[in-house]
């Protein structure tokens, strides 16, 4: 979604509020496997995730007439993600339901590079240290980094001030960077 422009978003803003029906289609095309990604960080299954998406472009349009095409769309439908899969974790630990199943596929290793090792390596590393930060740093630079919002879209979304995402951005490329340099330190040893 990072390269579709606030123009775009105001255009399908208008289309939704004269139910366009095209607009909407295009809207859903364009933003999908944005929306997905953010629902699967958040509720960590691909499933829950498409259901959790379904109702939110249900949702977004039961309430087309009431969108106002003057405030960010792709925040709002960020919002509704996030909002909607809050809700669902609430329910499911609410009905004590089973454990989360990561969705790893498997890899031949013998048919890798050491090079595709080492990068696969890395990146897995990188998410164990994503998921060691506080959560709301965690959702900030996920959404900057992984999603492509600005600090004031992320602002809007998680009810903050500019100032504190970017604080919670910076800190988090911080974190970042002394994991690995503890890590190369490590290998160096």
């Amino acid at each position: 979604m990072r390269s579709i422009t606030e123009d775009q978003f105001r255009s399908w803003s208008h289309g939704l509020r004269n139910s366009d029906r095209d607009s909407f289609a295009e809207l859903f095309d364009a933003t999908y496997d944005a929306l997905i990604r953010y629902a699967v960080y958040i509720v960590h299954e691909r499933n829950a995730a498409g259901d959790i998406l379904q109702d939110v472009y249900l949702k977004l349009w039961q309430i087309r007439s009431e969108i106002d095409p003057e405030r960010s769309l792709r925040a709002l439908m960020y919002q509704m993600v996030r909002n909607y899969a809050l809700n669902h974790e609430r329910q499911k630990k609410r009905h004590a339901s089973e454990e989360i199943e990561a969705d790893h596929p498997s890899v031949e290793f013998d048919m890798m590079t050491d090079e595709q090792m080492d990068a696969d390596s890395l990146r897995s590393l990188i998410g164990v240290w994503i998921d060691q930060m506080p959560t709301r740093r965690r959702e900030a630079f996920m959404l900057s980094r992984y999603e492509g919002l600005s600090h004031d879209e992320i602002a809007a979304l998680m009810n903050l001030a500019p100032k504190t995402v970017n604080n919670h951005i910076v800190l988090a490329l911080q974190h970042i960077r002394q994991q690995i340099q503890t890590h190369r330190n490590r290998d160096n040893e």
